[in-house]
């Protein structure tokens, strides 16, 4: 009887050691199993911070590859270190497609032709007659447009912001806001040495702080500076009348501080 209830005891241990290893695998197995598909889904979302129209990004060891459609990548290619967005090196199969690439912006049609960047707005058409602005486009590129409106609203062009050009005087709104005899004037602070207006301070230095790549927003009279994702947090790093008009800058960490104020768009 007693040998009886020995192998009873051995079998049920058996079963529930078995049991275990089924619904317990070890700690390396689990990160194994679990990290690459996270690492992949961390890839393709920052690959899409990226993303601009008519082309196709990737992120790889740290770079950014940029094709048009229909292209593939090769061993044969064009390097252009920190001119991406956060200031990420851009890879691409010609010098036109990563020059594309780096000139994209919303509401107007970008192409290089005999090395120079033509910018037109929808509906334009490039001719003879036209402006020209040497150094103006991305890499020193030379930058054509029809007039100066055209060349100067491109320039002031960033995302999240409605920028025209009137008097010469450069509008910069937040969507929803309307131009008023009310407003704040800082002088130069566009590009090209424009005059710059806003309705406000707050809207004026996020505009002029912000950068491709990153996210800013003003908190009690200080510039917040993060990469897309990240949320402001009580442990941050402080960089004291850093920002444009001696703003101080706040980030999460030194590296996220250190690639914004050393890249220049």
């Amino acid at each position: 009887m007693k040998h009886t209830y020995a192998l009873l005891a051995a079998g049920l241990a058996f079963s529930l050691l078995g049991t275990g290893c089924q619904t317990a695998p070890t700690n390396g197995n689990e990160d194994e199993t679990t990290s690459k598909p996270r690492a992949e889904q961390s890839a393709t979302q920052s690959a899409s911070w990226y993303a601009r129209d008519g082309f196709r990004v990737t992120l790889e060891d740290g770079r950014l590859w940029v094709l048009k459609p229909g292209q593939e990548q090769s061993g044969k290619h064009v390097t252009f270190i920190g001119a991406g967005p956060q200031g990420l090196t851009v890879k691409a199969l010609d010098n036109e497609t990563a020059l594309e690439y780096l000139a994209a912006k919303p509401g107007f049609e970008v192409s290089v032709e005999d090395g120079r960047l033509w910018v037109l707005k929808p509906g334009q058409e490039k001719s003879g007659k036209h402006v020209t602005f040497i150094g103006a486009g991305p890499k020193g590129t030379t930058l054509k447009a029809l007039d100066n409106e055209t060349a100067l609203e491109y320039l002031a062009a960033k995302p999240g912001f409605e920028v025209s050009v009137d008097d010469g005087r450069l509008w910069v709104l937040k969507p929803g806001q309307e131009k008023s005899g009310k407003h704040v004037t800082f002088i130069g602070a566009g590009p090209k040495g424009m005059t710059l207006k806003a309705l406000d301070n707050e809207t004026a230095l996020e505009y002029m702080a912000a950068k491709p790549g990153f996210e800013v927003s003003m908190e009690d009279g200080r510039l917040w500076v993060l990469k897309p994702g990240d949320k402001m947090s009580g442990k941050h790093v402080t960089r004291i009348a850093a920002g444009p008009q001696r703003t101080t800058l706040k980030a999460l960490d030194d590296e996220t501080m250190d690639r914004y104020l050393s890249y220049q768009p």
